[in-house]
């Protein structure tokens, strides 16, 4: 009896010292992941991120079961912006403690700088559940209603999130750009005019920039730009900003000169090309825009927008294949639908290729050569009266360009309009001196003119005219003229 009962004693004693065993086994093995864990933070606090790295892939040698570790390894991976790591490793941290306040937040970030928007909104909503009413949340889950083109639900989130901490400068910046986005200027304003008082930074000096060009201020909208300049000549959309304005102001010299800053800063990118193209198009230098294009898709060759300006720029010379190519999927685009009227004019189709001229006219305003071609559509249809308007529009919209007067006196001397034409082509001829065909048509409306009122002053400055016109047969009339005018 005795016996067994020491033999009892025994294995109670065996089990115990198993379960000590054990349990500093497992004190032994979760002891280090910890020291592991401190010395990293030490050095991601030393940014010393390699280091660190080094330190935590050790700490999973010894257990792959801490969640910190990747907890770490995925904060780095963020702050490196290597954002496919970070994902992973907080993926990894959220399933071994799923109830980490944080870690749905840094995943949620993680899912939408990688474009996984879907997981994002799951990662937000159970950082929501843990952390409710949480600014930083529901700024990040704006965010990704942003990236989806949801703005409504992108601006509440926003909203929320300002409401919670009235400091989150971002959450306000981004609920008025929302808002911009969904055409609501007044109550944007209102919110961008209190950003630039109180944090006047890139952020906001450049949104409301932009606002104000919106509107058409252009006077706020450039010299907010240049306030955004002022604190960072590197932010390139500050100089789409001005490129904007100046090329909508007919100003040639101080659109290339925004633009060639911008490249000499070493801003070069397909984005930079592509708007300086665009306001090159709205100057009508078409080949320097043409230039520029190509230039965007030699960076970027599946370049949509470029390929579409493109389709506009061979539109020109009568060649359509491009535009084939694009038109289906980009009819809302002001560049294809007014390739597509150049094509119906090409194919007489001149009431359809008037409503098209017309319709890219509504998409932008600014897209005045549109008013040229109106004129031409509607001189096929001998529509005096439209003619006339739409000549009136073009040369106002576009006073330095020459071949409107030109097109626009040519139209007046075939109606008879003698006096008029002499206005627009000598407007043309100040424009282009050398332009043999301008100064022919205006050497005709002073000979006509000179015909129906013969007076010295008029015989004289039609004979200035013919000095560099190739008709010499009626400039020698002409001055058989003035001999007779002042016989008399």
């Amino acid at each position: 009896m005795l016996n067994k009962l020491k033999k009892f004693c025994d294995e109670i004693k065996n089990i115990n010292n198993t379960v000590n065993n054990y349990t500093n086994d497992t004190v032994i093995q979760s002891l280090p992941t910890v020291a592991y864990v401190n010395k990293a933070k030490k050095l991601i606090d030393e940014k010393d991120y390699t280091g660190a790295i080094e330190v935590l892939e050790s700490a999973l040698d010894i257990s792959d079961k801490d969640p910190l570790v990747y907890k770490y390894l995925g904060k780095i991976s963020e702050m490196n912006r290597n954002f496919k790591d970070s994902v992973y490793y907080y993926e990894k941290t959220a399933k071994l403690s799923p109830n980490d306040k944080e870690i749905w937040l840094r995943l949620g970030m993680s899912y939408l700088y990688s474009d996984i928007l879907d997981k994002a909104i799951i990662a937000f909503e159970n950082a929501d559940k843990l952390s409710p009413m949480n600014t930083d949340v529901h700024t990040g889950w704006g965010m990704v209603y942003m990236k989806q083109k949801k703005y409504a639900l992108a601006k509440d989130k926003f909203n929320l999130a300002a409401q919670i901490n009235k400091y989150n400068f971002s959450a306000i910046l981004l609920s008025a750009v929302m808002e911009m986005r969904l055409g609501e200027y007044a109550i944007a304003e209102e919110k961008l005019r209190f950003l630039v008082k109180v944090a006047p930074n890139e952020g906001s000096l450049y949104e409301y920039a932009h606002l104000k060009l919106i509107q058409n201020k252009y006077d706020e909208a450039e010299q907010y730009a240049h306030k955004v300049l002022m604190l960072n000549k590197l932010m390139l959309p500050a100089y789409f900003v001005l490129g904007e304005i100046y090329s909508v102001n007919k100003d040639y010299e101080g659109t290339n000169e925004n633009y060639k800053t911008a490249e000499n800063l070493g801003l070069k990118n397909s984005t930079l090309y592509f708007e300086w193209g665009k306001c090159l198009l709205r100057l009508l230098d078409f080949l320097n825009a043409e230039e520029k294009f190509k230039k965007v898709l030699e960076i970027e060759p599946g370049n949509n927008d470029a390929k579409v300006a493109m389709a506009l720029i061979y539109a020109y010379r009568n060649d359509f294949k491009i535009l084939e190519e694009l038109k289906e999927k980009n009819q809302n685009n002001v560049y294809i639908q007014e390739a597509i009227g150049l094509q119906k004019f090409e194919n007489a189709d001149y009431e359809g290729a008037i409503e098209m001229f017309k319709k890219a006219l509504t998409t932008d305003k600014h897209q005045t050569y549109n008013y040229y071609h109106l004129a031409h559509a509607y001189q096929k249809l001998n529509n005096n009266h439209k003619i006339q308007e739409y000549f009136d529009k073009f040369t106002q919209s576009n006073p330095d360009y020459a071949q409107g007067f030109a097109d626009y006196g040519e139209w007046l001397i075939n109606v008879s309009d003698f006096e008029e034409a002499q206005r627009k082509l000598q407007k043309a001829q100040k424009l282009a001196p050398i332009s043999t065909k301008i100064v022919n048509m205006l050497f005709f409306t002073k000979y006509t003119l000179v015909k129906k009122n013969i007076c010295e002053y008029n015989i004289k400055d039609a004979i200035s005219v013919a000095n560099r016109a190739l008709e010499l047969g009626q400039k020698q009339e002409l001055e058989e003229m003035l001999k007779d005018f002042q016989g008399n």
